[in-house]
């Protein structure tokens, strides 16, 4: 209902917080349809139930992740034995498309006829070649991993909510727009490996950057066939071990490049590279720019 919509670009995302809160729901427990004036995000914290989305029927379970447009019909019916619990957070992407100020209680209207479209927040289409490359909005359900360092910062929109100091409107915004590049790189890359020992490996990789890695001694480790843990990798990633790694040796490459003063051929050494221009190779054909390109782009300079 609500038909305010507005291009942009996702960097041009202006959020302003409205509402934020944790509802536990008693057994069996029924909320009506309604439409919300915001953008609403609903995150499952722990339970069960129903979420009814235009009609449709949606099985939430812990972790899942809900989000309605402003307009969006929607409804709740919590599980008998063990009710849902929500964190919610309602939204102007945009900053000032609503007149809805933070704490008002009419985010969300069950009398469909007293619905005003005017009070709601502009629904937003990203620009065409714009980044990131994902369609928004989002699926209106998505599970998200348990420990995705992201959805922390979503949880803490709604512990600092209530808090009315000269801060709290920029921190609130910092910590969802946080969330939010997490969130929609997440969707761009729903990258979530089921096996223990493919996260177990991932999470050696991202925090031994500097070293070698042997994928016979990890095969040995899993009592597997060197080919067996190739295979595997690949199922749960896309990539091969050592694609992977080479991708994590060059996340850390970045941060170097960006946060010391370390030269490019010293770089290359500490992150075992054989050559500053074997690392050259990877760093440009992976990032369409030279380690020193990427540098002088990324480093502001000092006054």
């Amino acid at each position: 209902m609500a038909d305010q919509i507005r291009q942009t670009t996702f960097e041009d995302i202006r959020s302003r917080i409205v509402g934020a809160g944790v509802y536990p729901f008693r057994p069996r427990e029924i909320v009506n349809p309604r439409l919300p004036y915001a953008h609403s995000f609903v995150y499952i914290k722990r339970g069960k139930g129903i979420v009814t989305i235009d009609g449709i029927e949606y099985r939430a379970k812990q972790h899942d992740l809900f989000y309605f447009e402003p307009g969006i019909v929607h409804s709740y019916a919590a599980d008998n034995e063990d009710p849902m619990v929500h964190a919610s957070v309602y939204v102007d992407l945009l900053w000032n498309t609503s007149p809805k100020l933070k704490g008002d209680t009419g985010l969300n209207e069950h009398r469909f006829e007293k619905y005003d479209p005017k009070l709601s927040a502009a629904r937003i289409e990203f620009i065409a070649q714009s980044q990131p490359p994902v369609q928004w909005p989002p699926a209106v359900q998505t599970s998200i991993p348990a420990h995705a360092d992201w959805l922390e910062a979503f949880l803490s929109v709604i512990r600092h909510f209530d808090s009315n100091d000269f801060s709290t409107a920029i921190l609130l915004r910092s910590l969802f727009e946080t969330f939010m590049v997490g969130f929609v790189r997440f969707l761009a890359h729903p990258f979530e490996p089921t096996d223990p020992r493919i996260r177990r490996t991932i999470a050696w990789m991202q925090s031994h950057t500097t070293e070698d890695f042997q994928p016979e001694v990890w095969a040995n480790t899993f009592h597997i066939s060197e080919a067996y843990l190739y295979e595997l990798f690949r199922k749960e990633t896309g990539d091969s071990p050592h694609q992977y790694f080479m991708s994590c040796r060059l996340e850390q490459a970045k941060t170097e490049l960006r946060e010391t003063n370390l030269s490019v051929t010293d770089i290359a050494d500490k992150l075992g590279f054989s050559s500053v221009h074997y690392f050259s190779r990877q760093f440009s054909k992976h990032l369409n720019e030279s380690p020193n390109q990427y540098r002088k782009r990324v480093r502001m300079p000092i006054p």
